[in-house]
C-alpha cells in the first residue's frame, strides 16, 4: 500500500511522553502513513530502544538520531518541508492523537482540494507535579453544538492578527499548498504557528471535533521572558494589521475577548496604535483599559521599551512576515470565529 501521509514525530529527552505519542499513531484507523522519528538528543538512546518496543519491525518507521541538536526552529522546518508524499503532518511527544484524527483530517481535505491545511479542535490536559495529567475539560476551541463538523477559514481571518488559527500538533497539510516551506531561524518558537499561516495557499479547516490532546507541561522550550514574548506578539500583530483592516465590530469583539483572559491582554492595542500610527484599533477602549495601560507603563517601562523593539532585534523575522502578508489581496480581514482560548 503506497502511503498517503508522511508522520514526523519529534522527541527530545521526553522517554515517557513518546511513548504517548507513539501509541496514539500506531492506533490510528487511517494506517497508509510513514513516519519519521526525529530524536534531537544525540547522546539519548531512549527513543530508539521504545520504537523497537512498540513497533518492532514496522517497516513504515525510519528513525533519525541527529547529530547535534538541532532546536525547534530547525526541526519544525524541516517537517514541513515534507516528502513525497501528498500530505504530512507533525506529531510532538507531548501530544497525542485519538484514534481517528488522521481518517477525519485526510477526509476533509479530500473534500476540499483547495485548502492548505486540516486541523483538529484539541482537549487540554495538564501535566502535574507527580507526572500523571489532569483533564482540565478546556478544549482549544470553544465549539457550539450547532457548529459544523469542519469550518473552513478563508485567509486572511482576523484572528490571525492576534494568534495562530491551526494547532501544529494536530494538523495534517499539502506541502506544495506553501509559498515558501521554513521560517527564519531566529523566529520565537511560541509564533511558529502564525509565520507557517502567513505562506499558506488556500484556505484553512477546522475540525471541531477534539480529535487530538494538548498537554501543558511544567516545562517548556518557549520563553517565558516578559519583554521578548510582548515582542513576538507585536511581530504578528503588526505585520499583519498594517496591511489588513479590522471593521469595529469585528474589532471590539476581539477587545472583549482579550480584555476577558487572565490576565487581560489588551495592552498590545495601545502599543499597535503608537507603532502602526492607527488610532482606529482603540476606539473600542474603555477607561479601565486605559488605566490598566498607563499602569503597565509605569511598573514595566523597561519591559515595554524593549517590546516596541520588535522590529529592530527581529529584522528578518519581519521582512520574512511583511513580505509573506504583502501577499494577501484584501482591504479587510473576516471573521469566521474568535472563539480560540489556547
Amino acid at each position: 500500500m503506497t502511503a498517503n501521509i508522511r508522520i514526523y514525530l519529534i522527541t527530545h529527552r521526553r522517554p515517557m511522553l513518546l511513548r504517548r505519542a507513539l501509541r496514539s499513531l500506531l492506533t490510528q484507523t487511517m494506517t497508509n502513513w510513514v513516519c519519521e522519528l526525529h530524536n534531537d538528543a544525540p547522546d539519548d538512546d531512549a527513543p530508539a530502544k521504545i520504537l523497537a518496543e512498540l513497533a518492532p519491525g514496522d517497516k513504515r518507521f525510519s528513525y533519525h538520531l541527529h547529530s547535534h541538536n538541532w532546536g525547534a526552529v530547525a526541526v519544525f522546518n524541516h517537517a514541513y518541508g515534507g516528502g513525497p508524499e501528498p500530505f504530512a503532518s507533525l506529531l510532538e511527544d507531548d501530544n497525542w492523537w485519538e484514534a481517528e484524527f488522521l481518517e477525519v483530517a485526510f477526509a476533509a481535505l479530500a473534500a476540499h482540494p483547495s485548502a492548505a491545511l486540516a486541523w483538529g479542535n484539541m482537549k487540554v490536559w495538564q501535566e502535574l507535579p507527580d507526572g500523571t495529567w489532569k483533564d482540565t475539560g478546556e478544549h482549544v476551541w470553544r465549539i457550539k453544538t450547532e457548529t459544523a463538523p469542519v469550518v473552513e477559514f478563508q485567509l486572511p481571518e482576523a484572528l490571525q492578527a492576534f494568534d495562530a488559527l491551526h494547532s501544529q500538533g494536530a494538523m495534517v497539510f499539502r506541502s506544495g499548498k506553501f509559498r515558501t516551506r521554513s521560517v527564519p531561524p531566529s523566529t520565537p518558537v511560541a509564533i511558529i504557528e502564525s509565520l507557517r499561516e502567513r505562506a499558506a495557499i488556500g484556505s484553512l479547516l477546522l475540525l471541531t471535533t477534539p480529535l487530538a490532546n494538548f498537554a501543558r507541561t511544567l516545562a517548556t522550550v518557549r520563553d517565558a521572558d516578559a519583554g521578548r514574548w510582548l515582542q513576538a506578539k507585536l511581530l504578528v500583530a503588526a505585520s499583519f494589521l498594517q496591511g489588513v483592516s479590522l471593521d469595529l465590530a469585528t474589532l471590539s469583539k476581539i477587545w472583549a475577548e482579550r480584555r476577558a483572559q487572565c490576565p487581560r491582554d489588551t495592552d498590545i492595542f495601545f502599543c499597535l496604535a503608537l507603532v502602526l500610527r492607527k488610532p482606529y484599533l482603540l476606539r473600542p477602549a474603555r477607561a479601565d483599559d486605559w488605566l490598566h495601560f498607563l499602569l503597565h507603563m509605569l511598573r514595566h517601562p523597561i519591559r515595554l521599551t524593549r517590546g516596541l523593539r520588535f522590529r529592530f532585534d527581529h529584522p528578518a523575522v519581519w521582512t520574512w512576515l511583511v513580505m509573506q502578508t504583502y501577499t494577501v489581496d484584501a482591504e479587510s480581514a473576516r471573521a469566521t470565529m474568535t472563539t480560540k482560548q489556547i
